[in-house]
């Protein structure tokens, strides 16, 4: 839609400069001329929609990764680890 009102705005600035007898009338014209050209040819095209809500999906309620509690200060790290991040004793 402002790429059309851009293109409109070049067309009216060339029956301005078309219509006038002013120089200085046709040098804002001409350059009203190709501003509003010029945007008009490089506006980006707009963003299409955003995708319906329903083809997203829900987050698991399980947590993929295996987790064990740390013997010394008790907070839950990855089964994986031998030293918890929190305390750094070993698990």
């Amino acid at each position: 839609m402002l790429r059309v009102a851009f293109f409109l705005a070049g067309l009216l600035g060339a029956l301005n400069l078309y219509l006038t007898e002013a120089i200085i009338v046709q040098t804002v014209s001409v350059l009203c001329i190709l501003i509003s050209l010029g945007v008009a040819t490089v506006w980006p095209e707009p963003l299409p929609p955003p995708p319906p809500s329903d083809l997203w999906s829900e987050a698991p309620e399980i947590k993929e990764r295996e987790m064990k509690q740390c013997s010394n200060c008790g907070k839950v790290v990855d089964q994986k680890w031998s030293m918890c991040p929190y305390c750094s004793k070993k698990v």
